[in-house]
């Protein structure tokens, strides 16, 4: 889709969706995640990958799908020539010709997962946006559902119910979140962050994701609660989050995943003690221009947009060849430190 059609489609009631999908040593996974945004019934996506200097074939994975979307076709039997004995096949596109703008980042060294959030954000440019952790999958509704209360100005952060799946995506459990307050999402626990869709305005009003956090979402999403960002809980089923027993690393590592409780038992306490701003109230100070520095803070090895205009740069063969992927890390605290 090209700028004037991106626009286009915001005018008719479908602003642009900025979807970072930040990645480190996820090759098993990203491919279907990255599937499940290309079919979300949404018209107007943009999907920022951000690899973290990954380690293994994430990368090799992340180019076959940017080939794939330039030119992969699939068929589907349509028609039974009786004379000749003969099933006919229909080809078309694998992945929409329209409707997607994908970047792909990848960083010069591996700078934890925040870091990776943020990187994406500074590509990012919708009216709305989000993360999806690369091993997660989004179901087909999931934004346009999501997008509905902010595109009618009663929310400026939604967020879904999902279920918890393992490797196979067999299903494990059904997570239903409590409709929103600031008690049950924030000084209960933390309740309300892991399929949301928010303003992107939020960021440039409230700052990036805390560098410094532990529990990195949790903090950032409190602060935009706190500034009275309004919240709305759309009571539907509509992403799968991978289960981390038994692949305990990076966020999810013992140590890493300790300190990140730790942090939210903290933030929780400090919700308790916090009175939010009332419902809206931040609009009244929205700043309207883009923070600036931030690709001079996430500096990036290479840079690829694939949009309708630019898809013959993969269906000419460029970028075909994928280097072997290293042997994989010895699974030890370095490795628990990353993202």
């Amino acid at each position: 889709m090209s700028t004037d059609q991106h626009r286009a489609a915001a005018r008719s009631g479908h602003p642009l969706i900025s979807v970072v999908v930040p990645s480190y040593n996820h090759g098993r996974y990203i491919g279907a995640c990255l599937d499940s945004l290309m079919f979300q019934d949404y018209p107007n996506l943009e999907i920022v990958i951000t690899d973290d200097a990954s380690t293994d074939d994430s990368v090799a994975v992340i180019r076959r799908f940017l080939r794939d979307v330039a030119g992969a076709t699939a068929s589907y039997a349509c028609r039974y020539d009786a004379a000749e004995d003969v099933i006919e096949r229909a080809v078309h596109p694998r992945y929409a010709r329209t409707g997607r703008r994908i970047v792909f980042l990848r960083a010069e060294a591996n700078g934890g997962s925040t870091a990776n959030y943020n990187r994406g954000l500074a590509h990012c440019t919708g009216e709305y946006c989000t993360f999806v952790p690369a091993d997660d999958i989004c179901h087909p509704q999931l934004f346009s559902t999501l997008a509905r209360p902010l595109r009618d100005d009663v929310a400026d952060f939604t967020y879904a119910d999902m279920f918890v799946v393992d490797d196979d995506m067999r299903i494990l459990r059904e997570f239903r979140l409590p409709e929103h307050s600031f008690d049950a999402s924030f000084r209960s626990w933390y309740l309300c962050g892991v399929a949301k869709l928010y303003r992107r305005a939020l960021h440039r009003r409230f700052g990036p994701f805390d560098e410094t956090a532990d529990a990195d979402d949790h903090e950032c999403f409190l602060r935009f609660a706190l500034g009275g960002a309004r919240f709305v809980h759309v009571p539907h089923t509509l992403y799968s989050v991978r289960s981390h027993e038994g692949r305990e690393n990076g966020l999810h590592a013992p140590g890493r995943f300790a300190r990140l409780l730790e942090h939210s038992k903290r933030l929780t306490l400090m919700a308790r003690e916090r009175e939010p701003a009332p419902p809206g109230a931040w609009r009244e100070e929205m700043v309207q221009a883009d923070a600036q520095g931030a690709d001079a803070q996430h500096p990036v090895a290479e840079r690829v947009v694939l949009t309708d205009e630019e898809r013959s740069f993969f269906t000419e063969g460029n970028g075909a060849d994928m280097p072997s992927p290293p042997p994989p890390l010895p699974d030890d605290d370095e490795e628990a430190r990353r993202g």
